[in-house]
């Protein structure tokens, strides 16, 4: 079983049923606009990696509506690297042995 903390961003629209975490990581400002304008702290929460949007603005009070639509209107960040190929077998073997 993989560890529940290593989540990919989710650079697909926000819905309800997106989940904090992913979102954060997808949109930098969202950390931003969770805790200035909404008063929560979600990057710190380790729920975030458990909970969907609509759960934590139900949670917390706030309309899942409103809270979708601000996070929605959050830019993405910039895409991460794709990981690098591996070497070829053949560059790992190093040279070839001294007959």
């Amino acid at each position: 079983m993989g560890d529940p903390f290593d989540v990919e961003p989710d650079r697909g629209p926000v819905r309800r049923d997106s989940n904090i975490a992913r979102v954060l990581l997808a949109r930098p400002d969202a950390v931003r606009v969770m805790f200035e304008e909404f008063q929560r702290p979600c990057w710190d929460c380790e729920v975030a990696f458990f909970e969907t949007v609509e759960q934590g603005a139900r949670y917390t009070g706030l309309d899942p509506d409103v809270l979708v639509a601000r996070l929605e209107a959050c830019p993405l960040g910039p895409a991460p690297a794709p990981p690098e190929a591996p070497a070829p077998p053949e560059a790992l073997a190093g040279p070839p042995a001294a007959p």
